[in-house]
């Protein structure tokens, strides 16, 4: 039979969970969570017609001209992710004080749960059918060039990015979203660079790199992920590091809070299971094992709301060496 906590959510080791960040994981800054009722759901999509021009014109004794909102249906459905982790009696029994093996476990795992979530939400947002035809552009391609080659104009290709996001939808974008390889291109950008010159700072910054591209907000991504075949990884090898934001960059409007009506790029669905909240813990006592286990649950889903609310610059750097 099952220890009863089992059954039981620990709540303490669940505020762990919550807790925890990780300050090089950018998901939610980009998906921004909302909280649902249910696992799976619909929401309503609306049309353009704050665009159109209607006929306002009413003729004496004449009834007004009535116009609706028209709306389609999308929907969600939020997968449950989920690790553990078994603590063996010999190493509780043998651990000095300083150690609090349950707290280090919570974290291990939920750290293992963050990094899958980071790099679900950049698979999702690097995405080129997550965007309209006219709002991508791989560079090195069709006579452009990539930011890497001093030649190159970053400042005017975003420029021209945010007239097309404009034209297609009127949305002005408001954050650049970028990895560490393409913030080490743009940092050191000859044109860019050229246009601080007199500035007593000798190298770009980020704050200099908002004000040069005429972006709010920039985030980047330098969380990383081990690229080795794990069926070949050895005890204690190092193995081979990239960055899950890859070498693309996203010019994109992220709506300060979710809301009706509210344009943004994408949205993290979160669900609360059973109502008790979006980030689960539990732990129990294996007899057989003679080992505690915890384990940490989370339903999530990153989904792009709208296909115009960003432009995708696809494989925009050959990083540095």
């Amino acid at each position: 039979m099952p220890n009863v906590q089992r059954v039981h959510l620990d709540k303490a080791l669940t505020n762990i969970s919550i807790g925890y960040k990780n300050e090089s994981y950018i998901a939610d800054q980009i998906f921004k969570p909302v909280g649902v009722a249910k696992q799976s759901d619909k929401y309503y999509v609306y049309g353009m017609e704050s665009f159109r021009l209607h006929n306002d014109l009413r003729s004496p004794g004449t009834e007004a001209n009535e116009i609706d909102w028209t709306f389609s249906n999308d929907q969600y459905f939020t997968e449950g992710h989920a690790l553990r982790t078994a603590i063996p009696d010999e190493v509780e029994l043998n651990a000095d004080e300083v150690f609090n093996l349950e707290a280090d476990g919570t974290s291990l795992i939920m750290d293992g749960i963050l990094q899958n979530k980071e790099y679900d939400a950049a698979n999702t947002l690097l995405n080129p059918a997550n965007y309209a035809p006219e709002l991508q552009l791989t560079l090195g391609t069709n006579g452009t060039l990539k930011w890497s080659d001093p030649n190159s104009d970053p400042r005017l290709d975003i420029v021209k990015a945010k007239s097309a996001m404009h034209k297609k939808a009127g949305i002005r974008p408001n954050t650049l979203i970028i990895s560490e390889s393409v913030l080490n291109v743009l940092l050191m950008h000859p044109k860019l660079a050229a246009m601080v010159q007199y500035v007593q700072t000798p190298v770009l910054s980020i704050e200099q790199l908002k004000t040069l591209l005429g972006v709010q907000n920039i985030l980047v991504g330098s969380a990383m992920f081990s690229t080795s075949n794990l069926g070949q990884v050895q005890p204690g090898s190092i193995e081979p590091l990239g960055y899950i934001w890859g070498n693309s960059a996203v010019l994109a409007y992220i709506a300060p809070t979710a809301g009706k009506k509210t344009v943004s790029i994408g949205y993290s669905f979160n669900w609360s299971k059973a109502g008790q909240g979006t980030v689960q813990t539990r732990k129990w006592y294996e007899v057989g094992r003679k080992a505690t286990v915890i384990e940490t649950e989370y339903f999530y889903a990153h989904k792009m709301i709208s296909q115009v609310a960003g432009f995708l610059f696809a494989d925009a750097v050959v990083p540095f060496a």
